[in-house]
């Protein structure tokens, strides 16, 4: 889902850095794959026989609260017969393309469908192939699409098949119909139609599109048209169960409707719905599936032709009746539990939000114990720190059922949040709704930590409150952020003119009852750019934007470590029996503080070795592992200066000889620790600005121009200078070509800033001699090891340095800038984004 690039001062050549396998795909899989483990998803009823509402999981009869089959016609024996008979008649498949020869049941159908929508109706195998058929269609090649947030993955997949023709494609805010309005306006200038894209009834939350808003701007704008799927709302609203979306109303002129037959309708296959007859006929003749896929099977066209039947018949408004007075019912009694339900709308889909996956686990499998079969709703579902306890209501289920059910979700609901000791607070914080007033005047919710009565959190707000000692006991040698390294970092980026140059530290210290550290890291708190993980292309785009709105697609992240440091930021004392609860009193603390902030994202970095266990607590916390690209360390620092040569591989030393040992003549070497002028601290910020503007492939808000006088107030920084030697064929400038802010911290050397002057840099290889001389350097002051960071691989490679895998985790708690970033890294043609 997220990232492709990260961050990295010490630039090599100019080259697209990859992150390795953190496709959309990979954390789909990730997240999917720990629910199977957990026994949640991929389950199998175990019955050759399913019994109404009823079904065994783990040899348990359990109630079925997961289907969406609302009206519960599946086991309606007009729709079973019929399928029989269907089958009689025609056998168990018509093989063949619509194209060519379809079965009359399907002109039947389509006949029925078109009385119950009084519209122009055409059949589809799936809903989602009848997106693929129709969207493509639809929408011409000069015209805009909007589409909502939390649009179903099926409309959104039909979406992409029009980036390559080059049509314009923006995502919306989920349901912000004011944000819409003024799209529509702008859009409308540049393009004859503006499509919205949405659904009825959102399939997760439960919650209705305002459908009324979205008639009135179709009425109010021209241009504008709207594309609909209402597959939760069918047969369940409206006039011969026609939908929540034409509850009430007729379909709009501009406006195309999608619906299921395959949930209400108990059948199979989707149904398009269109006022006019040249749209219909326009899709059935062009639509890709129209034309190369399978039809519906028999059966499935039998069943439909029945339940068609009841729509058309005075019983649908008895069935939906039923299954009003069971969904009132089950909202009565939501309302008395006080059970956090996100969606207030009268959908048969209820969303109860507990925010991390570890407690929807719990949940689930407290009610699979219980006998209630309910859905986990989680990533890629809902955002990831949106997880919720998602059911459904069919007319089905009796009164004592719900009631039941209700019951044991509301001790499910208290012990799991005992025992993930998480709150109704944040809850709601997470939903980003307000605790309601019953709950917020009369109950103090706020939670202390009480993991273990063993362990005591410290939080300071700067590394000066802090022992020196205890600080570097830890992380001294493990990057630029021991004790001194960050008292610099705080007077550096602090009190600057531009926002994203001011960052908050924070730093979170938890000791057993013997005082002993068990977990420890330190926070910034800044604005990143959301593509700075993405690749040049991504941000070629962002970047135009942010030429009229600079801050354009840039969130808040709290973050272990900061943009200006690399390693291992988190301190865990494996051995401590304690180090899983001091890390969830860590987290927590770090989302209540990045809460506060009004972080948008939280990231916890950097990790080298696998570690599965640590997997697994961080998924249950809601937060994605993504692979970082590879840092690079030079370890073998046994050799002497002669022997440096010899210890290279053989490409290596070719390497060293034809363009490293070539050139060293051609410098002069200076060291400069201490301060520096403001004309010479000018110079360096212009030569690290050249490296920063080269490319966008590490897209950042370039550092400011203080840190290059203020580092040096630090006697661990030093800055190495390259300058070019005058000779027989060119006499230069005494400016510098190259230099190299670095840290010592303990045995380690740490270069962090680099600064190229590239007019000479094809000639003189001034990278390849900046690398050379950081080694020597370190070689000189008698260090253990050499950080040399992200990027660059094959270049660090031949000066020694070994490749190590990192990885780190992301929690976004609004998925809206991935959404659209992923977007654009997916598309080929134009596209602009909200």
């Amino acid at each position: 889902m997220y990232s492709r690039k990260i961050l990295a001062i010490l630039h090599g050549k100019d080259r697209i850095l990859m992150l390795k396998g953190n496709s959309y795909y990979d954390m789909v899989d990730q997240m999917v794959s720990y629910g199977v483990k957990q026994g949640i998803l991929h389950l199998y009823n175990e019955e050759d026989a399913v019994y109404k509402n009823m079904l065994v999981l783990n040899k348990k009869p359990v109630i079925n609260f997961g289907s969406c089959s609302y009206l519960g016609l599946e086991y309606d024996t007009r729709l079973k017969e019929a399928a029989k008979k269907a089958i009689d008649d025609h056998g168990t498949q018509f093989a063949g393309s619509r194209a060519y020869i379809s079965l009359n049941l399907y002109r039947e159908l389509e006949q029925l469908l078109e009385s119950i929508f009084e519209a122009y109706c055409v059949v589809t195998p799936t809903t989602t192939l009848g997106h693929i058929a129709a969207i493509p269609v639809l929408v011409g090649d000069d015209e805009a699409v909007i589409v909502d947030q939390q649009a179903h993955h099926s409309i959104q997949t039909a979406v992409t098949l029009l980036k390559p023709r080059g049509i314009h494609v923006e995502i919306l805010r989920h349901s912000r119909m004011d944000i819409l309005a003024g799209r529509i306006e702008f859009l409308s200038r540049r393009y004859p139609k503006v499509w919205y894209m949405a659904d009825g009834i959102y399939s997760m939350f439960g919650d209705g599109c305002p459908v009324k808003e979205i008639y009135r701007l179709m009425d109010r704008y021209e241009p504008f048209h709207v594309y609909l799927d209402d597959a939760h709302g069918m047969s369940i609203y409206g006039k011969h169960g026609r939908g929540y979306v034409l509850d009430g109303r007729e379909l709009h002129k501009k406006m195309v409707l999608v619906s299921s037959l395959n949930k209400s309708f108990a059948s199979g296959g989707g149904a398009l719905v269109f006022p006019d007859a040249e749209s219909a006929r326009k899709v059935r003749t062009c639509g890709g599936p129209m034309i190369t896929s399978g039809p519906m099977q028999p059966a499935a066209l039998g069943a439909a032709i029945a339940a068609a039947t009841i729509h058309l018949s005075p019983e649908i408004y008895e069935l939906q009746a039923e299954l009003g007075e069971k969904r009132m019912f089950t909202r009565r009694l939501l309302e008395k539990s006080g059970l956090p339900l996100i969606s207030d709308t009268e959908a048969s889909v209820f969303f109860i939000g507990v925010g991390t996956p570890s407690a929807g686990y719990n949940i689930v499998r407290r009610m699979m114990n219980e006998g209630f079969y309910v859905n986990l709703g989680v990533f890629p579902a809902v955002p990831v720190n949106q997880t919720g306890v998602r059911f459904t209501i069919t007319r089905l289920h009796r009164f004592a059922q719900i009631q039941a059910m209700v019951d044991a979700l509301c001790t499910a609901f208290r012990s799991a949040l005992n025992e993930e000791q998480f709150s109704l607070q944040k809850i709601y914080q997470a939903f980003r709704k307000p605790l309601p007033e019953p709950i917020s005047a009369g109950q103090n919710l706020h939670h202390h930590f009480g993991r273990s009565a063993s362990l005591k959190l410290f939080h300071s707000k700067s590394i000066a409150e802090i022992k020196n000692s205890d600080w570097d006991k830890m992380f001294a040698g493990k990057g630029s952020f021991d004790w001194k390294g960050l008292l610099s970092l705080e007077k550096s980026f602090h009190g600057n003119e531009k926002p994203e140059d001011n960052w908050l530290f924070d730093y979170l210290m938890i000791r057993d009852h013997a005082g002993e550290i068990v977990a420890c890291t330190f926070l910034t708190t800044a604005l990143w750019k959301d593509d700075m993980l993405y690749t040049a292309e991504v941000s070629f785009q962002v970047e135009e934007r942010r030429k009229t709105d600079p801050y354009y697609m840039v969130s808040k992240v709290t973050a272990t470590g900061s943009l200006l440091t690399e390693g291992e930021h988190v301190y865990i004392n494996k051995n401590s029996s304690l180090w899983k609860d001091a890390l969830l009193m860590l987290i927590e603390k770090m989302t209540e503080i990045g809460e506060s902030y009004q972080a948008a994202n939280t990231v916890i970095r950097d990790f080298h070795i696998p570690w599965p266990e640590l997997d697994d607590l961080m998924t249950d916390q809601g937060f994605l592992k993504i692979n970082m690209p590879d840092t690079h360390i030079v370890r073998d620092m046994t050799w002497d200066f002669q022997g440096y040569y010899e210890h290279l591989s053989k490409r290596s030393k070719q390497h060293f000889r034809e363009d490293v040992r070539k050139y060293i003549p051609c410098y002069d070497l200076s060291v400069i620790k201490g301060a520096i002028t403001s004309k010479e601290a000018d110079y360096f910020h212009r030569l690290y600005l050249n490296v920063k503007n080269h490319r966008l492939t590490l897209n950042t808000f370039p550092l400011p121009e203080k840190i290059f006088s203020s580092l040096l107030l630090n006697d661990h920084w030093e800055i190495l200078v390259l300058r070019l030697k005058p000779h027989d064929k060119e006499e230069f400038l005494n400016d510098p070509v190259c230099m190299v802010y670095c840290y010592q911290s303990a045995g380690a050397y740490i270069p962090m800033i680099i600064g190229l002057d590239y007019a000479y840099n094809p000639g003189y290889k001034i990278y390849r001699q900046a690398l050379y001389r950081i080694v020597m350097r370190a070689r000189e002051l008698g260090k253990e090891k050499i950080l040399l960071g992200f990027s660059a691989g094959v270049e660090k490679k031949k000066v020694g340095a070994m490749a190590l895998p990192s990885f780190a985790y992301v929690q976004h708690r609004d998925s809206y800038h991935v959404e659209v970033l992923e977007g654009i890294s997916r598309e080929s043609g134009k596209t602009a984004f909200l």
